[in-house]
């Protein structure tokens, strides 16, 4: 530990607060180098972070409860757990370090706006956190809830598979009762009737037919070829005629009585078809009542085994506590409060950081952060007077530059002109050196072209 004389005004530097504090401090997410020099302080944010890590805690033990009713394995349900409360823990840890607090015990309405996101979050995660330990302080109601509930649907999938058992027996009723019409073949009876009576009308016809052939006959008998050949004749004919028409009768007779006979058969046919078909039906059905009665006599085990499934997960326990909650008001109240009082540790942090009053560790941070905001905000100006400074020594050397290039410029524009003005002061001399020749050697044809000009 290093120490110096207080009477020389110098401070005391504390180099370790404990590793309990230490621990709490990491929870609250304190500078602890700050803190350390801040005993006034140690309990305050030593407290803030056991809220922050007891939160957390009851978060690990709820969001494993939670998995391990969905999954049923104590390895998904710890890592989850862990997962989870570490989650919270850093939700927590952040929220509490970035609230706005004014330093005093009051919170004003700026703190409160500014802390209103994080309360709604804390709420959220207080009610969160609150419902599976719910679930399992009231587990062994739950239980039992759950067993009323299976005997509830046990019962209603029972009566429902009477309901059935009832249908088919119906349906085999139906079906012994189905005479032959029912089962599809009276229209042989029809075709046999229709027969019938063309049958019976045949036969009259060919009777008759009989009758009138044995009385021409026995008209014929007085008639002879030699003595009275015409009426022999004439009786003769009608003999052959009523005869054809008796072997025609006969023909459709025999037709008649072949379909007859046909359609009986396939009658008899289709009776024994329908009976076999309606003796498969009735034994179908024997065999589905049969089916339904093991079930309800062995109380069903696949839709217990199912029911089982469906309401001992969470979802499930979850209808059986709101059911609980809906019977019980006292059930209701209590699960209330309970989800009150996580709620209001889940919250604690945030208002505690909003009502706790500005001590040493709060003003030296404050100081911390305007001694590092100030070496900022000088840093800055340096930054600026350094690229001021380049940018006006650049400017300057720009400025030198153009000067410098504007000068060079001009001397050359003047060599350029001094040039031309030669150039064309020995242009002008060679034209009158030529004119003069000109004049020289032929005066008068020099005047001349020039008027033409």
């Amino acid at each position: 530990m290093e120490s110096n004389n207080i009477s020389n005004n110098k401070e005391e530097k504390i180099e370790w607060g404990g590793w309990l504090n230490e621990f709490l401090w990491i929870c609250a997410g304190a500078n602890r180098e700050v803190l350390r020099q801040c005993p006034t302080d140690y309990s305050k944010y030593a407290g803030i972070g056991g809220t922050i890590l007891f939160t957390a805690l009851m978060a690990m033990l709820s969001g494993g409860y939670a998995l391990f009713t969905v999954f049923k394995s104590q390895m998904l349900a710890v890592l989850f757990g862990v997962f989870w409360g570490l989650l919270i823990f850093n939700l927590d840890r952040f929220i509490v370090n970035t609230m706005y607090s004014d330093g005093k015990v009051t919170i004003s309405r700026r703190e409160f706006y500014s802390g209103l996101p994080r309360i709604i979050m804390a709420i959220f995660l207080g009610v969160i956190i609150s419902t599976p330990l719910e679930l399992k302080i009231y587990e062994d109601g739950i239980n039992n809830e759950i067993e009323h509930m299976k005997e509830e649907e046990l019962s209603k999938r029972t009566e429902r598979l009477d309901n059935e058992i009832n249908k088919e027996e119906q349906r085999r009723e139906d079906l012994e009762n189905r005479d032959a019409v029912s089962a599809g073949v009276g229209g042989f009876s029809a075709i046999n009737s229709e027969l019938g009576q063309r049958l019976g009308q045949l036969q009259g016809e060919q009777r008759s037919l009989s009758d009138r052939i044995r009385n021409k006959q026995q008209e014929l008998k007085r008639y002879s070829p030699v003595n009275s050949p015409k009426q022999y004749q004439v009786c003769s004919q009608e003999i052959r005629k009523l005869q054809n028409q008796r072997a025609k009768v006969t023909r459709e007779l025999h037709e008649v009585e072949y379909s007859l006979s046909q359609n009986n058969t396939e009658y008899a046919n289709a009776l024994r078809e329908a009976d076999s078909k309606k003796q498969r039906e009735i034994a179908t059905i024997n065999e589905r009542i049969e089916q339904l009665k093991k079930s309800v006599d062995d109380k069903n085990d696949i839709n217990i085994k199912k029911l089982e499934d469906e309401l001992t997960g969470f979802q499930g326990r979850m209808v059986a506590f709101n059911r609980m909650k809906d019977n019980e008001p006292s059930t209701r109240i209590a699960a209330l409060f309970i989800a009150l009082l996580f709620i209001v540790i889940e919250t604690a942090p945030t208002f505690f950081k909003m009502m706790i009053a500005s001590g040493p560790y709060d003003d030296y941070l404050r100081a911390e952060m305007h001694k590092v905001r100030v070496l900022s905000d000088k840093r800055i100006s340096d930054l600026n007077d350094e690229v001021n400074t380049e940018v006006q020594i650049s400017t300057q050397k720009n400025k030198e530059r153009l000067a410098a290039e504007a000068l060079a410029n001009k001397e050359v524009m003047e060599k350029i002109a001094k040039a031309q003005a030669e150039l064309l002061q020995t242009a002008i001399d060679k034209w009158r050196e030529e004119e003069l020749a000109k004049i020289n050697e032929n005066p008068s044809a020099y005047i001349q072209s020039n008027s033409e000009t």
